[in-house]
């Protein structure tokens, strides 16, 4: 089944004046926001440069040889997804401006946000997603029990710095948390940059509180509003939704987080059904466990959580794989601290957001104090194959 970067190769040629903008496109434009565009986009929504000047500056000082460019989670085939954006007729010649990129772990923030111009004075802004620091993982879970968190807030007020005239339209799109932080900076917009909206996209993003969710603001904007998951989603069965379109995706658990594993007919995503009996899962047992909280344990628990991954003295999830078993010991003794409920939770969390889990030793090759986990390490004295990425 076709994906993403299928669809460039085939519809690349066609441009926005024939074929105009779609879900596809969206995500692809969520997608491209990951990439590093310092020095290669400006700052400013007034001074544009275009996409092929954007992509000929970055690989001009990217080494393409580097193997985790964007770290460790954001996979490092949209590098290759942004150069052929740029030999692509489609794509090559839009206007890319307003790159900002803010990270301080002080005031738990991570934003990040590019503005893409289109013909016809049509606006996307496509809003970052989690990236590679542990300070962007701490605002997702702050997500669950702070009524706002500051990149939301920075979303809005970016939104309302457009240069937008009365005949603009304007889209607003993110991937993971970006999905997030798009729809809840298009809610808390101004009515004026209301009212240019036509589209908001989360793909795959945390939902909301259900106060927000009823809130006049969200009401008004709802119609608007897509939310995409895939089948097994994780991240987009945090907290709630409206509605969820579900997408097929080529790939398994969590690994279809990875927008680039959708699948794709057309200008469209191919849907699936509903979600998958893991998906099921994951949104059972996460939202079942932060419903049962209070809002002050919510605020310990994420607490507890990332002083479990702060204690390895890592800044950001490479610096935590680098790490390897040292990390994995550390994390392990800290959560022996906990009590039970949160211990299991945390050890959950940890599982999914590494994609790591302890793998089921036979009686007679087991060795005390031996843990293997997936991602091929051993805690202990027992050796293990890398793990393969698994495959459709």
């Amino acid at each position: 089944m076709p994906h993403v970067t299928d669809y460039i190769q085939w519809r690349g040629d066609i441009p926005f004046e024939n074929d105009p903008l779609n879900e596809v496109d969206n995500l692809i434009f969520c997608l491209l926001s990951y990439v590093e565009l310092d020095g290669a986009v400006p700052s400013t929504p007034n001074r544009c440069v275009t996409l092929r000047e954007a992509a000929k500056e970055y690989f001009f000082t990217h080494d393409p040889k580097d193997e985790r460019p964007l770290g460790l989670i954001v996979p490092r085939e949209i590098v290759a997804l942004f150069r052929q954006m740029a030999d692509a007729p489609r794509y090559r010649d839009l206007q890319l401006c307003g790159y900002v990129n803010e990270i301080c772990e002080k005031k738990q923030v991570q934003f990040s946000a590019l503005t893409i111009r289109l013909p016809d004075d049509t606006w996307f802004v496509a809003v970052r997603g989690t990236d590679d620091t542990i300070v962007g993982w701490r605002e997702d879970f702050n997500l669950s029990w702070m009524d706002e968190v500051p990149a939301q807030r920075l979303t809005a007020e970016y939104l309302d710095n457009l240069p937008l005239t009365k005949n603009s339209r304007l889209y607003v799109g993110g991937h993971s948390k970006g999905g997030n932080l798009a729809v809840w900076g298009a809610v808390h917009a101004s009515p004026a940059t209301r009212d240019r909206i036509v589209r908001v996209y989360s793909n795959d993003g945390p939902g909301f509180s259900e106060k927000m969710l009823e809130s006049e603001a969200y009401r008004t904007l709802a119609d608007r509003i897509d939310s995409l998951v895939p089948q097994s989603s994780l991240v987009g069965m945090l907290l709630s939704h409206d509605e969820c379109d579900v997408i097929r995706s080529s790939q398994l658990g969590i690994f279809q987080h990875n927008g680039l594993s959708w699948e794709v007919m057309g200008g469209s995503f191919v849907r699936a059904h509903r979600l998958s009996g893991r998906g099921v899962r994951n949104d059972s047992v996460i939202r079942a466990r932060i419903d049962s909280m209070t809002m002050e344990e919510r605020k310990k628990f994420t607490e507890l959580f990332f002083g479990i991954l702060e204690s390895t003295g890592a800044r950001t999830l490479t610096e935590l794989n680098a790490g390897s078993i040292r990390n994995v010991i550390i994390m392990l003794r800290t959560v022996s601290d906990m009590d039970r409920e949160t211990k299991e939770m945390a050890l959950y969390l940890i599982g999914k957001l590494f994609d790591i889990r302890p793998l089921t030793v036979p009686r007679k090759q087991k060795k005390r104090g031996a843990v293997r986990f997936e991602f091929g390490l051993t805690v202990g004295r027992r050796k293990s194959a890398p793990m393969q990425e698994q495959k459709p």
